[in-house]
């Protein structure tokens, strides 16, 4: 079995684990609290779903007695992915994402699938080179870019979403903490270095910075307790930027003035079951802005 999987505590360990299990409960209650979904990719959320689901394969043979802090977890984050997926597909209006934005779910998981073994190869140079060790590294490699139909959704959204900075925070220091974690686990009596986690680790860490310096750096929308992102924002990120496109803000504007007058009209297209209106924005979340806005 691979070092990675004995488990080392010190406080970077716990406050990892702490900010994730803190970012799942804060989208939780978001999704909850303003009974929307509006803003959160589906794509994404079903990503992680994936790279918990594939991660956390020891959950078959490994007795819960012997860590029961990360069999907790470990459950804890499979159970939750899947609850937020129910809830945005059965429960709360979602915004529907295009079709970009599920190619680019398809690039990012085929992309990690076709990557594992290549980078498993290179740093493990076929010792423990097994079939839970390749998910593993699939799961490290996608997470890492789980964001980037997040990131998607949000240029092409013109509806508040509930996403909100304590999430970000929250999500994106949980890597940095494993960071730590890593260094004071080479630096310490175990001399350990885990190269894959690491890498993997930092470039997830510099999408949620790149992220974070956007959303905080924009001009401020807040509606019911969430807030609108648009094309221009985004691309003051370097990575956001060059990653989700530049060359695309005019067609968001275009298609947002689209979605402006489309409302206007009087009669609009609902699905049976999901309230969808004109260009896949919920008829609900769309009657909760204007709600607000005469507020």
């Amino acid at each position: 079995m691979a070092t990675h999987h004995h488990y080392y505590f010190n406080v970077f360990r716990i406050l990892g684990d702490l900010s994730h299990t803190a970012s799942k409960c804060i989208l939780i209650w978001a999704i909850h609290a303003n009974r929307s979904s509006e803003g959160i990719s589906l794509i994404t959320q079903l990503l992680y779903a994936i790279v918990f689901c594939s991660r956390y394969l020891d959950l078959f043979w490994v007795n819960p007695a012997r860590m029961p802090w990360n069999f907790t977890l470990k459950l804890f984050y499979i159970g939750s992915s899947f609850y937020i997926i129910g809830l945005m597909m059965r429960v709360f209006a979602r915004t529907r994402e295009k079709e970009r934005a599920w190619k680019m779910g398809s690039f990012c998981l085929g992309g990690s699938a076709a990557a594992a073994p290549l980078v498993l190869l290179v740093f493990k140079r076929w010792h423990h080179y097994n079939f839970h060790e390749v998910m593993w590294t699939f799961s490290e490699i996608l997470e890492s870019v789980c964001v980037l139909p997040q990131l998607v959704l949000l240029r092409q959204t013109s509806v508040p979403t509930v996403i909100d900075s304590f999430y970000l925070v929250t999500l994106g220091s949980y890597r940095a903490f494993y960071i730590l974690n890593w260094i004071v686990r080479y630096f310490g009596k175990e001399h350990h270095f885990e190269p894959i986690a690491t890498i993997f680790g930092i470039i997830q860490t510099a999408f949620y910075v790149d992220f974070a310096w956007v959303y905080w750096t924009r001009q401020r929308v807040k509606l019911r307790n969430g807030g609108v992102v648009d094309s221009e924002d985004l691309s003051r990120g370097w990575l956001v930027g060059n990653l989700v496109g530049r060359n695309e803000a005019d067609r968001d504007k275009a298609g947002t003035s689209d979605s402006v007058s489309d409302h206007s009209q009087p009669n609009f297209s609902v699905r049976s079951g999901g309230q969808w209106g004109v260009r896949g924005i919920s008829v609900t979340a769309d009657d909760t802005l204007e709600d607000s806005t005469k507020r």
